[in-house]
């Protein structure tokens, strides 16, 4: 009798369901990953496969009912190198129940993590721009902010590894793929696999987007641009080699990286409407409107940043 009454109350949380009800959810879950995944503009993908970024393990999560709870950082000395560990724990959330966890860490001796460029705003009117004066060690907080994202994003791999492999995708969080393994160009734009328009020369991918009329890429933060060179054919057919036209630059001046961790550690998570409001950018993501702005307003926004940053 005992045993029965066991049987059921399992059976009505669900620990027990038959094998083709669960693998049909699981498919219906992996399709309408998948159809997320497709639409990101800037998707995290090395060596032709794509890998899932927090947010992205988040919205799976969101699927059955799962979010994760991130405790504090602390910091740590591992063989002599200081860094930052943080743990989060899965929860349902219609029940509160703990689900798993897991801990992750963010080292000084990873790439991007130790120092970092520092620029300082130099010149007058339109030649005032963001210049590199030297090199910084990079905010502790910023550490543990990404101690604290790559620990909720295994958290959600560890119980929904399945389901995003079902889906077709690498089952490893991208905060843990990309970090100390690209630069940091081609780390700003979340792709780091060589398409048919790569550059061998600064190893990293041409674009075109908006307004540009061929494909190109920024030099680093030189203001100038490296542009892919198309071969056409001319009444003789010779091949010539022709220059792709000049594209409108975006003429960013904030390190998008340390914006992106920036607003990660406030959970800003109304600053495309604070930039509306302020400066009316419009766009569906933070870059698109950071590209509107003028060097003025994109200095204004930085300060806006670190004045709420120091508030913290």
């Amino acid at each position: 009798m005992e045993g029965n009454e066991l049987t059921i109350r399992q059976a009505e949380v669900g620990i027990f369901m038959p094998p083709e009800i669960v693998l049909g959810n699981a498919r219906t879950a992996a399709r309408a990953l998948s159809d997320v995944l497709s639409n990101k503009k800037k998707p995290v993908i090395m060596n032709g496969e794509q890998y899932l970024e927090f947010e992205d393990w988040q919205t799976c999560g969101q699927f059955y009912g799962y979010t994760v709870k991130t405790g504090n950082a602390i910091p740590v000395e591992i063989d002599g190198v200081k860094g930052a560990k943080a743990s989060a724990d899965l929860i349902d959330i219609k029940t509160g129940i703990y689900l798993g966890g897991a801990e992750a860490y963010c080292m000084r001796d990873e790439e991007h993590w130790n120092t970092r460029p520092k620029y300082e705003w130099q010149g007058d009117g339109s030649n005032r721009k963001r210049v590199k004066v030297g090199d910084e060690v990079v905010p502790w907080f910023q550490l543990a902010s990404m101690a604290q994202t790559r620990a909720g994003a295994k958290a959600f791999r560890n119980r929904l590894a399945w389901v995003v492999v079902l889906a077709g995708y690498k089952a490893t969080p991208a905060e843990e793929m990309t970090e100390g393994t690209v630069s940091s160009a081609v780390a700003e734009r979340r792709t780091v696999d060589k398409d048919s328009h790569y550059c061998g020369e600064h190893g990293t991918n041409f674009f075109k987007k908006g307004k540009m009329k061929a494909y190109a890429h920024p030099i680093g933060d030189t203001g100038e641009w490296c542009h892919e060179h198309e071969e056409i054919k001319t009444d003789t057919t010779k091949e010539v080699a022709t220059p792709a036209i000049e594209p409108d630059k975006v003429d960013i001046k904030i390190d998008m990286v340390w914006l992106k961790e920036s607003l990660d550690k406030l959970n800003w998570t109304d600053v495309g409407r604070w930039m509306t409001d302020k400066y009316k950018a419009h766009g569906k993501s933070v870059r698109e409107k950071v590209e509107q702005l003028t060097i003025e307003q994109q200095e204004e926004f930085v300060e806006e940043v670190g004045s709420r940053l120091e508030l913290l």
